[in-house]
């Protein structure tokens, strides 16, 4: 996936606060001119959040997934109109969740994530006699990989949500694992234990 910033920023006069559900949102908001505002800023998660606080934001971080987000908003009592920044493509419909619930939040795309296709050295790579370990984001980016890798099954799936997990082949469920936190970290934690569970496997083999 390559990511292309669109933009435009939005108005944002008037805006009570700022979602953001990705470190590429904020990066597209840096890239379009976006500076440090006086406004509560909510991030999904904890590397979102990290993102926030380096642009110069004291962000409040939710617990890493849409639905975890819409209830920490609800929770902690932000009060619209909010404003969702986010990509072309996002899950969760975060925007029209809160606005039903009473809080009034719009939503702006600032930029594209475009899937491309894998590079002759990664279909090689792949297609060699040997355990291969993929990290997997999204249920788009899932999909993307089931086209791509159609036909191996040496490919065991780290899912960063239950969502991304049910976007993988159906015939590879032995193979999927999900982390334990939908963050970085957490999938930072399950690819480390994958790698250590194939290395004795191959060992004792």
């Amino acid at each position: 996936m390559s990511i292309h910033v669109t933009g435009p920023l939005p108005d944002l006069e008037g805006a009570g606060g700022l979602i953001f559900t990705s470190a590429n949102a904020l990066d597209a908001y840096k890239a379009l001119g976006g500076r440090v505002l006086d406004l509560p800023i909510i991030a999904v998660g904890v590397s979102t959040g990290k993102a926030a606080k380096s642009f110069g934001f004291e962000p409040h971080i939710a617990g890493g997934t849409a639905e975890q987000l819409v209830a920490f908003v609800l929770e902690h009592g932000f009060s619209g109109p909010l404003v969702h920044l986010r990509g072309e493509t996002a899950i969760g419909d975060i925007a029209r969740r809160l606005t039903e619930a009473g809080v009034a939040t719009s939503e702006s795309v600032l930029y594209d994530q475009v899937l491309e296709v894998f590079a002759p050295d990664t279909r090689e790579a792949l297609s060699q006699d040997r355990p291969v370990i993929a990290p997997v984001f999204s249920p788009r980016t899932a999909a993307q990989l089931c086209r791509e890798s159609e036909g191996l099954d040496n490919i065991a799936f780290a899912a960063i949500s239950q969502a991304v997990a049910e976007a993988l082949p159906t015939d590879a469920k032995d193979r999927i694992r999900i982390a334990a936190q939908p963050s970085r970290d957490g999938m930072t934690e399950l690819v480390t234990e994958m790698i250590t569970d194939a290395v004795s496997l191959e060992r004792r083999q």
